[in-house]
């Protein structure tokens, strides 16, 4: 039950001050910085952002993605400090990602070539 109340206050707390932190973090960084290394810094900061929503999304979407991305004998999504593109990349390695797994993983490797295996994470 405290798992789900902790859940509930830190949902509560991404809707309200999610937007207005980036908005403040966009804001500050402009005030910081002429134009060519705000968009630099920007994109750093929006960079490490998806990193950070990856990471969710591999908590969030643990159960599915084990069950129709890799086999039983896989590398298992949900480690908290782990992207998507990690696991798909150790799944890759082992030859145990699933039809909708390796059409992830193609699709990731077309936006960045061998993206999957370069995004693996050793210290998790």
């Amino acid at each position: 039950m405290k798992g789900l109340l902790l859940f509930i206050v830190a949902l509560l707390l991404a809707i309200l001050f999610l937007p207005l932190g980036i908005l403040y973090a966009l804001v500050v960084l402009w005030a910081k910085a002429n134009f060519k290394t705000w968009l630099i810094r920007i994109g750093d900061y929006f960079f490490v952002l998806a990193i950070a929503i990856d990471q969710m999304g591999n908590v969030i979407m643990m159960e599915l993605f084990n069950d129709i991305m890799i086999t039983k004998q896989g590398y298992q999504f949900g480690k908290e400090d782990e992207t998507i593109s990690s696991v798909l990349g150790k799944n890759q390695l082992n030859g145990s990602l699933k039809g909708a797994g390796k059409l992830l993983n193609w699709l990731l490797n077309k936006l960045d070539p061998n993206h999957s295996v370069k995004s693996i994470e050793t210290h998790v």
